[in-house]
């Protein structure tokens, strides 16, 4: 089916806060979880968004917009984890040299 999918072929990302016939079915926090930690629910999330319906894509891309660094949020695993190697690789070591 896909990441966003249940067993029963329903889009979990459907929703709208507040809304009774239209119900959040993922917390929010879960769904940035799920795009922190899978590419592949990333694709899928990018793929699946444009065909919901208009409320369902503003909660969505308010949920995006206004999480602390939204900039990482699409960012490569790989990508994410040379840049911390980089900076550790890179800092130097200081030693503190006996004196005379």
């Amino acid at each position: 089916m896909g990441w966003w999918y249940n067993d029963r072929g329903e889009n979990m990302l459907k929703g709208v806060k507040g809304d009774s016939n239209n119900p959040i079915r993922l917390q929010d926090d879960f769904i940035l979880y799920c795009l922190r930690t899978s590419r592949q629910a990333r694709t899928e999330f990018e793929q699946i968004v444009p065909t919901m319906l208009s409320d369902e894509q503003t909660r969505l891309s308010t949920l995006i917009a206004e999480n602390p660094g939204p900039s990482q949020l699409f960012s490569d695993p790989q990508d994410v984890e040379d840049n911390f190697q980089r900076v550790m690789n890179t800092q130097g070591v200081r030693t503190r040299m006996p004196t005379r």
